[in-house]
């Protein structure tokens, strides 16, 4: 099993360029923009994509900064860049869950994408022996080291949607309407909350203090 092509989306009619951004719902709300007749991937075929990973940029996951840096996309672009992002709280539970769940299962295929990605292996390990808090810790690390959700997406990004409302902030920030539907969910526990102790609470409270401010977050 392997994860699908994310690649990034150019819309022309709309004038903006979509950034997948992991772990944020970017796969529904890439399918949702693939129903407009204006929208083309980019990259946006076989010889893109060597040119991508020739490049070292995830064309599943590259930011607008690396496809500009490998050609395939102009610095004077003029378009909108937008991504997405989610609440850390919920992020980091979602995360540990879905490496530990469906990750895992990767490691045995020997041409699998985790084999490739430094630390996917590790990552995965971690997830599968870990309990939440203890993983979250590795995960966060230093708290006073600022942490963004996905920072290349989100620092480089004109418009940053948010995974809990994508149809209310297209409609709010983009002009557009598009209905977004969940895809590719998880199975799991929707109440992150009871995932944390004290500790954790806090150590995602001081690391993501940015992303919780500017997007309104709260535990």
């Amino acid at each position: 099993m392997h994860p699908p092509l994310l690649m990034a989306l150019l819309d022309e009619a709309a004038g903006l360029v979509l950034t997948a951004a992991p772990g944020t719902g970017s796969t529904a709300l890439r399918e949702a923009f693939l129903t407009r007749p204006s929208v083309r991937e980019l990259p946006g075929g076989a010889d893109d994509v060597r040119v991508a990973r020739a490049a070292g940029v995830d064309v599943k996951h590259g930011t607008v900064g690396e496809l500009v840096a490998c050609g395939l996309l102009p610095a004077d672009h003029g378009l909108r860049v937008v991504s997405t992002t989610r609440n850390p709280f919920d992020f980091y539970v979602a995360e540990h869950e879905r490496t530990r769940t469906r990750w895992v299962h990767e490691l045995r295929d020997p041409e699998s994408w985790v084999h490739t990605t430094p630390g996917a292996v590790d990552g995965i390990v971690a997830a599968v022996t870990l309990d939440f808090p203890a993983w979250l810790a590795r995960a966060v690390g230093d708290p006073r080291g600022t942490r963004r959700i996905n920072r290349g997406h989100v620092e480089e990004a004109d418009v940053v949607l948010r995974m809990e409302h994508l149809e209310d902030d297209v409609r709010a920030l983009l002009g557009l309407e598009l209905a977004v539907p969940p895809t590719n969910v998880t199975e799991r526990e929707r109440a992150y909350w009871r995932a944390y102790d004290v500790e954790g609470r806090r150590l995602v409270q001081e690391a993501h203090a940015e992303d919780l401010a500017r997007f309104g977050y709260v535990f």
